[in-house]
């Protein structure tokens, strides 16, 4: 009996340790969802995308919405802000508080997830609000059925979405060919394994980079899969939405989203094991054949004894 009591104890310590190495790896980026109100300022044309995705506990309310995604277009001093997956933090917090009164536990009350269709929209000429427009597709009386705002919103969403990421992934894959000049920062460990796990080792990775113009990026896989979960780019402009509200140009973290992993769900792996731009610079750059054996014959000569010697063979 004490011998299986000490057994489970070593298992049990054994995977909270893994669970904590693993975590420690991953970089926590600190954020918070854009809201108009915080911006800073709106007197630049720029955009911010935000897609957040985090793994709720059970029986514990997230203080911000585990899944949302948030894309903001600031132009001619308007502000055009879109969300995926919007909760109102009032109505979560009302519910929150029914269920603790009447002594229930709770389950995850941000029941609205992201699905790549935006369900909020706000835009303001400057601070002052111009129109708004929330779809709750949690209702059940809805009578239009509306899962999305519609239309030209929905492709509106997604194609410049998708376009303000892979215009970074573009940026992201010239610091890889070039990675004297942008510093690139590969980090490459091996994940610790369960007891008895004989499978393969996985490994941590993430990237690091920095444009000529102070972008930062960063990119990690944090669980080994092979497949990047978080990508962010940042600039230290001074433009925010309140005290750490993180990246302020794109932030993706946690993706579980296929579309989002056919973007950038290659990005460490690319980092770690170069890409087929990268070949193609090394060939253009390489030196030839000749030049090396001439180098050879220079480095290693041979005294006019010594070919003598060969001579006579």
């Amino acid at each position: 009996m004490l011998r299986n009591l000490r057994k489970y104890l070593s298992v049990s310590l054994m995977f909270i340790l893994i669970i904590q190495v693993t975590d420690a790896l991953s970089k926590e980026i600190p954020y918070k969802v854009i809201e108009i109100k915080n911006i800073s300022r709106y007197n630049e044309d720029r955009l911010v995308f935000q897609h957040i995705e985090t793994e709720p506990i059970e029986y514990k309310v997230d203080k911000t919405d585990n899944s949302i995604a948030a894309l903001l277009i600031v132009k001619d001093k308007k502000m055009y802000l879109f969300k995926d997956g919007y909760d109102n933090p009032q109505t979560v917090e009302t519910r929150r508080l029914i269920l603790e009164m009447e002594s229930r536990l709770i389950p995850d009350l941000w029941v609205n997830k992201i699905d790549g269709l935006p369900d909020f929209m706000r835009i303001t000429d400057r601070r002052i609000e111009l129109q708004k427009k929330i779809v709750d597709p949690t209702k059940e009386d809805s009578k239009s059925g509306a899962k999305s705002l519609g239309g030209k919103f929905d492709k509106f969403y997604k194609n410049i979405r998708d376009k303000l990421i892979l215009k970074h992934l573009q940026i992201f894959k010239t610091l890889m060919i070039n990675r004297k000049e942008s510093g690139l920062y590969v980090v490459r460990k091996p994940l610790p394994k369960r007891v008895y796990d004989r499978g393969p080792t996985k490994y941590f990775i993430s990237v690091s980079g920095k444009t000529i113009d102070g972008k930062l990026y960063y990119a990690e896989d944090a669980d080994g899969d092979g497949i990047t979960e978080t990508f962010s780019v940042t600039i230290p402009d001074g433009f925010h939405w309140g005290y750490k509200s993180g990246p302020n140009i794109l932030l993706i973290y946690h993706n579980k989203q296929e579309d989002l992993k056919k973007l950038i769900g290659h990005l460490t792996r690319d980092a770690y094991y170069g890409t087929a731009e990268e070949a193609k610079a090394i060939e253009k750059s390489f030196f030839g054949e000749e030049e090396i054996n001439d180098m050879i014959d220079d480095i290693y000569r041979m005294s006019p004894e010594q070919k003598k010697l060969l001579k006579s063979e």
